[in-house]
Formats: C-alpha cells, structure tokens, sequence
C-alpha cells in the first residue's frame, strides 16, 4: 500500500513513516500541503494521512484538491491536535474518512488505517 502523510513536524513524519514502511508499506512523506498536493498529482497513493495546519497549502485544501481533481475513494485520515467540533465536521464535510487527535496511540492509528484501506 502507498501512504502519502502530510506532516510538518519533522520529527513525527519520521516516526510515521518509519512505522508504516515497517508495516510493508511505501511512504511518501511531504512537509507542507504544497508539496503534498504535488506528491499526490503524480504518484496518486492509495491513502493519505494529513495534518490540518501546515505551511503553504492546509489539510482542507489538500483534501479539497484530491476530492475535486483526482479520487473521490481515496481514504483520507486527519491526524490534528484539534478537538474543535465544528473543524472536526468540516474538514469530514469537505471529504475525509476518519480523524484522530493528537496526541494518538500508534497502534490506533495502524488499526484505522487498515481498516480504511480494506474499504476501498
């Protein structure tokens, strides 16, 4: 499976992509949503995991700009500190699958990421 994870802490998209190539996947990691909205255009993973506040493009416009451009099946997992209702319903409003907040246990995140790629 390819993963594309949108993350700008370093430190974490390191740990997330050390985990998940760790799990037999390809992981394509991208530190802002402009070079995430790039990496997706050309290699069109089979699931994303994004962030929400990154620099230059947010998760909204990426998950934005892969429902309107590219898949409208690709599952999509928002990984965010925020607990704010309202941006948790827009952000499934605007086409993700499933959220998880920060701080998250790991094995969690490995759990709802197999599922969702089991349902597309």
């Amino acid at each position: 499976m390819k993963i594309l994870i949108a993350e700008d802490e370093p430190l974490l998209r390191k740990l997330l992509k050390d985990k998940f190539e760790k799990n037999d996947c390809t992981v394509y990691s991208a530190k802002d949503g402009l070079e995430a909205i790039e990496i997706f255009g050309s290699l069109e993973p089979d699931l994303v995991i994004t962030d929400l506040n990154m620099p230059f493009a947010s998760g909204r416009e990426l998950i934005l700009h892969i429902r309107e451009n590219f898949a409208e099946n690709t599952p999509i997992l928002v990984l965010s500190s925020t607990n704010n209702e309202s941006t948790i319903k827009d952000v499934f409003d605007l086409g993700a699958n499933d959220f998880v907040e920060k701080p998250f246990r790991m094995n969690e995140l490995l759990l709802r990421v197999k599922r969702l790629a089991n349902f597309n």
